[in-house]
C-alpha cells in the first residue's frame, strides 16, 4: 500500500504542467561596503568587505527584526515590504603599480533579485520564515546544474557595443574584454530541511539544490520543504567594464563566487504574493513573464518606496561599524576577526542624523550617459530648476529615469511634471494630461514589450532611464510607441496631431 501511494505521488510530480512564476524586483544600488557579515559573525569583522543591498542595517549585530523594522527611507530597496537584505563579496579593480605594488579599487556595482517558482511543484513553495538566512556558493553541490545549457546555476554575461553581441561564461570570470553591460547571475538553492533558520548550523547545509538544479525539480532526500528560489543578477562597472586595461579581483580573493540572504520581508506579504501572483501562462525554463513586478502588471502586491535611501558613506562605516579603508587600497582588508576591532552598535533603531550625505556614484541613482533634456521642439517650453523634498541631486533628470512614477508626485503644491514638463511630455500651460488623453484613451505600457528580445528588458527597464531608452528604436518601431506611459508618449504625440491642425 505505501508503495503505491509512493508511485502515484512520482507520476503526480512527473506530469503535473509547470506554472513558472517569476518576480522581477526592481535595480538597485549599493546600501554600502563593509567588512562586515550579520550571519557568520555578531562579534567581530569578517573575513573580507562585502557589497551589501537593501536596509543601512549591515553592522554584524543586525538583527531579523532590526531589518524587518527598518524604515523604507534607509534602504535602498525599491519595495517597501521588502527589506532584506543581499550581500556578495566586493568586486575591486586592480592596478599594478609596477613597482611590486598594486592598488584596489572598488569597482561600482548594482543588483536585481528576482524570485521564481513552480505553482505546480511538490512540495508546494512556501515563503521564507522569519529569520531565515542562508549562503550559496558556485561551487555547492548541485550549484553546477540548472537552466543555462541545463547546467548552470551560474553565468556571466558580457555585451558588446550595445548590441546582441553577448558573450556567456558558465563560471566565475572577469573577462578581458570591453563590457557595455557585465554581470554575474547566480541562483541560490530552493530546498529547506524545515528545521533550521540559520541559527544553530553552518547557514547553508539546512538548504540543497534540486536534484537536477532546476527552479522545479524535486528536492533531495531529508529536505522536504520548498522555498523560491532567489537569483541575483550583480552589474558590475555599470557600463565601465573594461577588461583590457584592467584586472578584477573578489575581496576574498577567491575564485567562487557567492552570495547572501538574511530574511527581512514583512511578515505573510511575500507568502501572500505566492498565494496569489496570477500565472503568466510563459512558463520558459529560465525567464518566464515578470508575472509579479507591480510597476508591469496590475498587481499591487508591494509599494513603490519613494524614500529610497542613498549610500552609507566609507566615513559612516568607519566610525559605525570597522574603521579600515575598504574604497581604495594597497592590499584587500582579509581576516575573520582580525584588524581593528568591531565597533559595538551604538543604535537600536536608524534615525535621521545617524548617517551623513555622501554621493560616490554621482547623481543618486547613477546614470552616466543619461543627458538632460531641456527644452522640447520649438525651444519654448523647458524644464524648471527642481530640488524635489530639498535635495539637489533630485532634479528632473532623476525625475525622468522613472517618469511614468514621479511626474505625478507633488512638490510644495505642484505636480513634478509642472517643474519637468519636457521630461514629462507635459504641456507648458500647466495642464497635465500625460498618460490619459491618447486618441484611443488607453494609453498603457505593453506588457509583452521586450527590447532586443532579452526578458529584463521591458517597459520598467526603459523607465530607469527613461530620457535616453525611449529615443531608441526596436524593430524599427520607438520605444515611446511601446511604452507610451513610461515615455510619457501619449500626451506628446496628442500635442504633434494638435499643433498640425
Amino acid at each position: 500500500m505505501k508503495l503505491s501511494i509512493v508511485v502515484v505521488c512520482i507520476q503526480m510530480v512527473a506530469t503535473a504542467k509547470a506554472q513558472l512564476i517569476k518576480m522581477c524586483l526592481e535595480e538597485n544600488f549599493p546600501a554600502g561596503h563593509a567588512r562586515s557579515d550579520p550571519i557568520i559573525s555578531q562579534t567581530c569583522a569578517s573575513g573580507h568587505v562585502h557589497t551589501f543591498y537593501g536596509p543601512k542595517n549591515f553592522h554584524p549585530d543586525t538583527t531579523y527584526e532590526d531589518l524587518r523594522d527598518t524604515p523604507a527611507r534607509f534602504s535602498s530597496s525599491s519595495w517597501v515590504e521588502n527589506q532584506s537584505l543581499y550581500w556578495h563579496p566586493t568586486v575591486y579593480e586592480v592596478a599594478d603599480n609596477g613597482d611590486g605594488t598594486k592598488t584596489y579599487t572598488r569597482a561600482k556595482s548594482k543588483l536585481t533579485a528576482y524570485y521564481r517558482w513552480d505553482q505546480s511543484a511538490l512540495p508546494a513553495v512556501e515563503a521564507f520564515p522569519p529569520g531565515f538566512r542562508m549562503i550559496a556558493h558556485s561551487n555547492d553541490e548541485g550549484a553546477d546544474q540548472g537552466e543555462i545549457g541545463g547546467q548552470h546555476n551560474l553565468f556571466v554575461e558580457c555585451c558588446r557595443d550595445g548590441t546582441q553581441d553577448c558573450e556567456t561564461f558558465g563560471f566565475l570570470t572577469f573577462p578581458n574584454i570591453k563590457c557595455d553591460l557585465m554581470e554575474i547571475f547566480f541562483s541560490m538553492p530552493t530546498c529547506w530541511d524545515g528545521q533550521s533558520l540559520g541559527d544553530d548550523n553552518d547557514h547553508k547545509s539546512h538548504m540543497k539544490y534540486t536534484t537536477n538544479g532546476k527552479v522545479n525539480g524535486p528536492c533531495p532526500p531529508g529536505y522536504p520543504r520548498r522555498l523560491p528560489q532567489i537569483e541575483l543578477n550583480v552589474n558590475i562597472g555599470l557600463g565601465g567594464y573594461d577588461g583590457t586595461t584592467k584586472t578584477y579581483e573578489l575581496s576574498d580573493g577567491a575564485s567562487v563566487w557567492h552570495l547572501d540572504f538574511f530574511n527581512g520581508w514583512q511578515e505573510g506579504k511575500l507568502q501572500e504574493i505566492i498565494d496569489q501572483c496570477p500565472f503568466s501562462g510563459n512558463d520558459a525554463p529560465r525567464n518566464p513573464d515578470c508575472g509579479c513586478t507591480p510597476n508591469l502588471t496590475n498587481t499591487n502586491f508591494l509599494t513603490p518606496n519613494t524614500e529610497k535611501a542613498g549610500y552609507v558613506c566609507d566615513s559612516d562605516v568607519r566610525s559605525l561599524i570597522l574603521d579600515e579603508a575598504t574604497d581604495v587600497t594597497n592590499s584587500l582588508p582579509m581576516g575573520s576577526c582580525q584588524g581593528p576591532t568591531l565597533i559595538p552598535r551604538s543604535w537600536d533603531q536608524i534615525t535621521d542624523g545617524l548617517f551623513s550625505t555622501c554621493d560616490p556614484y554621482g547623481d543618486f541613482p547613477h546614470d552616466s550617459d543619461d543627458e538632460d533634456e531641456s527644452s522640447d521642439e520649438d525651444g519654448a517650453c523647458v524644464d524648471q530648476p527642481l530640488a524635489f523634498k530639498d535635495k539637489a541631486k533630485w532634479n528632473c533628470s532623476w525625475v525622468g529615469k522613472k517618469a511614468g512614477n514621479r511626474c505625478k508626485k507633488q512638490w510644495k503644491g505642484s505636480k513634478l511634471s509642472e517643474y519637468c514638463p519636457v521630461t514629462c511630455g507635459t504641456s507648458c500651460d500647466g495642464n497635465d494630461d500625460s498618460g490619459d488623453d491618447d486618441d484611443d484613451g488607453n494609453c498603457v505600457d505593453d506588457p509583452n514589450f521586450r527590447f532586443k528580445d532579452k526578458a529584463k528588458w521591458n517597459c520598467a527597464w526603459v523607465g530607469m532611464k527613461a530620457t535616453k531608452r525611449c529615443k531608441k528604436n526596436w524593430q524599427g518601431t520607438p520605444i515611446s510607441d511601446s511604452c507610451p506611459q513610461t515615455c510619457g508618449s501619449c500626451t506628446r504625440r496628442h500635442l504633434r496631431k494638435r499643433s498640425a491642425h
